[in-house]
């Protein structure tokens, strides 16, 4: 069953170590904990940078959940760093879902919405600006041209100045990329246009580019806010502990949850609910804007956090080093998992840690593209209550995502995370956490990491079994299926020095086609190919041992064979001719298939070579192709 018939919810976000998601999913989870549903979180991680290749493996994880089992679906698509899974995971619902959906922080078509009122968001800020600190030298850094919260928050920005009868043009006007790398390009920019004059204030449209224009006005020898204010926007808990601490605008998130949760509860009973709601938000000044003056112990306490803060993160980023490294040389799943247990108690929160994996073939050269998600799953590791299960291999319905024994009878949130290697599809993970728990970016890595050493796992495996077909190229003849040549003399020479030091005995049979040269001539090479592969099966049906055989040349073959006897030869050789006559009796071909031989039974100390041992067979063979000549019939 696992959650395929459970009271549940779906949470489709981005990235949910950055503070707004945490909060967001912990808040809401519990809130839908109490009442009896589970929430499923399916989290994408999100790309840096060019990574074409890993947003094509993260939209295919648009298709892992089974939509129509859900109870409710909560959207988050303002989370998303790629555009493609956010407008898949909505085609998805729109498609496949027969529940209440709520959107939070972003309209998605005809559902209901949870919004920021971000048309009048930016408003406490601006007239905080204006009316307390009486700026008029404003300068406005904006979010990505054409996002909608940046779109809306802009609006209102130019609406407020308008009141005060200001206008944002291009000169006090840039966008930004709503992240912490791009201050250098914001202050440079402000800098050459106003030619070396900073505004009074620099008004952000969220935190994390706050914090690298400060960052960047800083390096440049800039005080703030001496010289310049700077302002945010979400009030993430980073800003508390820069210097200066960043004013900000606060959202309650906890309110926004309860919001969702309610609009929600409100659909799933059929009562008429609005279609938007919209959460306030509040100017929280500190330091940056000067409402807060600092002070020893307010520096004091942003060191030590700052410090802490560096401290986990070295800590974190030295584990990944060694988890990615230990994790890359796995060569099996039970080798794997060990590696991960070494490493996964980062968090002291983690319960239950599961990787579930794609129905692949995973030691062939088979499911190169491995697109999307096999309808049967693989649980292959386990970690129940922090304590790693050995030796597991459990097949589920992938719509059940856990087998009923690893889901708690208490509802609570589950993360589910596609775990990948670029666009390659390898399943997904799972983990929950004890009250208080979150996935924290640690996870993060160790996700990444596993999708490395499964990456690396799948490739060696490849890579053996290609060695192993070359391998078997090399000494087989591809028309019999036989040994060929450079087997024969790897055989013979292996199993003739176990003949000497073991005192053991080994035949070698040397078999040679009659009148091949007569079947080309006369019915063609394709007619000749199909007499020598009967020749072979006679070879194959004759044996009852560990005999070998072996297409030596083109009409020329070759059994070997250890501790045969006078009798063993004898049974080999009357099945193998009693398999020529039955067919010659039986086929409608115009040859019959024939054969002459010879044999030699080596023995230790017999003072001869393995090459005169050869030539003694070779020699046994032609004689009795010498006295068949005259009686032998080929064509019938």
């Amino acid at each position: 069953m696992g959650f395929a018939n459970r009271k549940k919810v779906a949470i489709f976000i981005c990235g949910t170590a950055v503070d707004y998601q945490t909060q967001i999913v912990s808040n809401l989870a519990d809130l839908l904990s109490r009442h009896g549903y589970y929430s499923l979180i399916y989290n994408w991680f999100g790309g840096y940078g060019n990574t074409e290749e890993f947003e094509a493996g993260e939209l295919n994880a648009a298709y892992l959940p089974e939509y129509a089992d859900y109870d409710g679906i909560f959207l988050c698509l303002d989370t998303f760093s790629n555009p493609d899974a956010a407008e898949e995971v909505l085609n998805m619902v729109k498609r496949c879902s027969h529940c209440p959906v709520v959107s939070i922080r972003r309209e998605a078509d005809d559902y209901h919405s949870v919004l920021i009122d971000d048309e009048n968001s930016m408003e406490s800020m601006i007239r905080h600006m204006i009316d307390h600190h009486h700026f008029k030298d404003l300068f406005y850094v904006s979010g990505i041209e054409g996002h909608p919260d940046a779109v809306k928050r802009l609006a209102c920005v130019r609406r407020i100045l308008a009141e005060y009868g200001m206008k944002l043009t291009d000169d006090n006007l840039i966008h930004g990329d709503f992240w912490r790398n791009s201050g250098d390009m914001i202050v440079d920019t402000i800098l050459e246009r106003r030619k070396g004059k900073l505004p009074e204030a620099i008004v952000c449209a969220n935190d994390y580019m706050a914090i690298s224009v400060c960052h960047a006005l800083q390096e440049r020898g800039f005080e703030i806010p001496k010289d310049v204010v700077v302002t945010g926007f979400d009030d993430i808990s980073e800003v508390s502990y820069t210097i200066p601490s960043i004013s900000s605008v606060r959202v309650d998130i906890k309110e926004m949850a309860d919001t969702a949760c309610n609009m929600f509860l409100a659909l799933r009973n059929g009562e008429d609910v609005e279609k938007y709601e919209y959460v306030q938000s509040v100017v929280i000044p500190r330091q940056s804007c000067g409402c807060n003056e600092s002070s020893t112990k307010m520096l004091t306490n942003a060191v030590r956090n700052y410090y802490n803060l560096w401290a986990r993160q070295k800590h974190e980023f030295l584990e990944s080093c060694f988890l990615s490294t230990d994790t890359e040389v796995s060569q099996d799943f039970e080798e794997l998992n060990y590696n991960i247990s070494k490493y996964i108690n980062m968090n002291d929160y983690y319960k239950d840690f599961f990787v579930v994996l794609n129905d692949y073939k995973w030691d062939t050269v088979e499911n190169e593209e491995m697109k999307g998600y096999t309808d049967k799953m693989h649980v292959r590791t386990a970690f129940v209550d922090t304590e790693l299960l050995k030796k597991v291999d459990i097949v589920i319905n992938r719509r059940d995502i856990l087998p009923d024994e690893y889901i708690s009878e208490e509802p609570k949130a589950y993360y589910i995370i596609p775990i990948h290697f670029q666009k390659a599809s390898f399943g997904y993970g799972v983990i929950d956490f004890y009250p208080g728990g979150t996935l924290g970016t640690f996870y993060e890595f160790m996700l990444m990491s596993i999708s490395n050493a499964l990456a690396h796992m799948r490739s060696a495996k490849r890579t053996t079994a290609l060695i192993d077909k070359l391998s078997s190229m090399y000494v087989t003849d591809v028309l019999t299926g036989l040994k060929n040549r450079h087997g024969f003399e790897m055989e013979t020479h292996r199993m003739y020095e176990l003949v000497q030091s073991e005192g053991r005995t080994m035949v070698i049979i040397g078999i040679d086609m009659d009148g091949l040269k007569t079947i080309n001539d006369t019915f063609g090479h394709l007619e000749g190919d199909f007499a020598l592969c009967k020749l072979a099966d006679a070879i194959r049906d004759a044996s009852f041992s560990d005999e070998i055989g072996f297409r030596v040349g083109g009409d020329e073959f070759q059994v070997i064979a250890m501790d045969y006897s006078e009798n063993s030869v004898a049974k080999f050789l009357k099945r193998f001719t009693g398999y020529l006559e039955k067919f010659n009796k039986n086929s409608s071909k115009p040859y019959n298939v024939r054969a002459s031989y010879g044999y030699v039974i080596c023995s230790a100390n017999s003072g001869l070579t393995l090459s005169e041992w050869l030539t003694k067979s070779d020699d046994n063979m032609y004689t009795m192709k010498e006295n068949n000549r005259a009686g032998r019939k080929i064509l019938k």
